[in-house]
């Protein structure tokens, strides 16, 4: 369950405990992940793919990036109802080995 609360020009978000734990745990995958893409030497670049219903924030990071300039998921700001649901895709320079 996500709570916004609306102060002046300001909004905060608040999730359930539960939630909290997925995000966080979806984030130290999304961590995991983005190390393991920019080690292997087959990636030539890492997309960030992100669902259409997806937050602004979300929205905003949606693209193909270089190894050295892909982002750190989840964005910072996300608003998304279950928490960021964006990823990395892998783009590689040879398929088969």
């Amino acid at each position: 369950m996500k709570t916004l609360f609306i102060f002046g020009d300001e909004s905060v978000t608040v999730y359930s405990a539960s939630l909290e734990a997925k995000i966080a745990k979806r984030a130290q995958e999304l961590t995991r992940s983005l190390a393991q893409l920019k080690d292997n030497p087959r990636v030539l670049n890492i997309r960030v793919i992100v669902p259409p219903e997806a937050c602004p924030v979300c929205q905003a990071v949606a693209g193909t990036y270089t190894k050295e300039t892909a982002p750190v998921l989840p964005s910072e700001g996300c608003s998304c109802p279950r928490g960021s649901e964006a990823f990395y895709q892998p783009m590689l320079s040879e398929i088969y080995p």
